[in-house]
């Protein structure tokens, strides 16, 4: 339990970091202008501390006059420090902030999440029970995982529906319920848990996903397996194939195929395993069966098997939506590497034009390949737009 505990712990601190870490105009650039600091809501978008740099000038600034800094313009100061690994210096600056806004949210939490990295337990609990007790929902998930880290499970009793709320659609509250439900392992709670599985959207659980939550939600899955749904259990299949447990995360696929056959999510996850395992058509023709139940998502999952396995047959299957699909950058760079190579004009195209491919005009070497296929194939009546982005691009 210690491990699953600590995986959880590291999750919701990352978590309640970003809910503070500050809004509107992410930008580094804000950090230098003083006179914008009490507008908290300006620095709600973790994109406005992305720059090492600008962090530090940022304290710099402070610490050459601290007193020409009213308590109220001190939020972004602190995160700076918090950035940095000063917990210390930042926990003194939220506190001061506090005092001239005992009401916001944002600090409470991190003030939350400071005192639970330094397992000073009692106040970050105290801190997360007033953002909740102000409305904030999601701190009752931080106030469950203090409670848990403490080893004082039943204190989270007062969170529960709160939390089992939240479990719908949030993977990392989703695995704190569980905690709860399964924190005697001689007697879990069966009733909680089959009740948390029921409830889950697994399409949610999973746009929710981080990487140490889906090892997290596996490890309780293995534990309680014989309580889940099998639409429930495409979460902790994605972990096992996240993992490379291959053999895992086929038989759960399986199973789940096995009782929901039409289970989109549980194709798509199968389709990836079968892949890594050398079944590229099997892979496709699981990805084909997806799409043809409505999940047009699936084209995006064909078109990158095609890049990964270079195998037409697969690129016809799908090629079909690739024009109208949100194709990654990254992506269509590989298909407009292996079009130019393998004379394919019309993947060619397809991959220059359309969703995020302006992107690739900004980077030097794909421009160059891109003008290189543009050349190659410029007979086709599309050449023209493509030499227009090429000529936008170099402007």
């Amino acid at each position: 339990m210690t491990e699953k505990i600590r995986k959880i712990f590291a999750a919701a601190a990352s978590l309640a970091f970003a809910a503070c870490a500050f809004g509107q105009a992410p930008s580094p650039e804000l950090l230098k202008d003083k006179s914008s600091f009490s507008k908290t809501e300006l620095f709600e978008s973790p994109a406005v501390f992305s720059d090492r740099e600008a962090n530090a000038a940022a304290i710099k600034s402070y610490e050459a006059d601290p007193s020409a800094y009213k308590p109220e313009e001190l939020m972004p100061v602190a995160v700076c420090y918090m950035g940095s690994g000063d917990f210390p210096k930042a926990k003194s600056l939220l506190e001061t902030f506090l005092k001239a806004r005992p009401d916001n949210v944002r600090a409470l939490r991190t003030l939350g999440t400071i005192s639970m990295l330094s397992r000073d337990f009692n106040a970050a609990k105290g801190y997360y029970e007033k953002a909740y007790k102000l409305g904030d929902e999601p701190s009752a998930v931080y106030v469950s995982t203090v409670c848990i880290m403490a080893q004082k499970p039943d204190e989270m009793l007062p969170y529960l529906p709160a939390v089992k709320k939240l479990a719908k659609e949030n993977l990392e509250s989703f695995n704190i319920a569980m905690v709860y439900a399964l924190r005697d392992p001689k007697k879990p709670d069966e009733a909680l848990v089959k009740e948390l599985v029921g409830a889950a959207d697994a399409r949610k659980l999973l746009s929710s996903a981080t990487p140490d939550a889906l090892s997290t939600t596996l490890r309780l899955y293995l534990g309680s397996r014989k309580l889940w749904t099998p639409s429930a259990s495409v979460v902790p299949a994605r972990a096992a194939a996240l993992m490379e447990s291959w053999p895992l995360a086929l038989e759960i696929y399986n199973g789940i195929l096995k009782a929901e056959p039409e289970n989109a999510l549980a194709l798509r996850g199968k389709a990836l395993v079968s892949y890594r395992v050398g079944g590229v058509m099997e892979a496709a023709n699981l990805i084909k069966k997806a799409r043809e139940l409505g999940e047009e998502a699936a084209v995006l999952d064909g078109i990158e098997l095609f890049v990964l396995s270079k195998n037409e047959d697969v690129w016809n299957m799908f090629k079909d939506g690739a024009e109208k699909a949100e194709i990654l950058p990254q992506v269509r760079a590989g298909l407009i590497l292996y079009a130019v190579r393998n004379e394919n004009p019309g993947m060619f195209y397809a991959a220059a034009l359309g969703k995020n491919s302006d992107l690739l005009y900004k980077d030097a070497q794909v421009l160059k390949l891109i003008e290189e296929g543009a050349k190659k194939f410029s007979s086709d009546a599309r050449a023209k737009r493509v030499l227009e982005n090429i000529e936008a691009a170099k402007k």
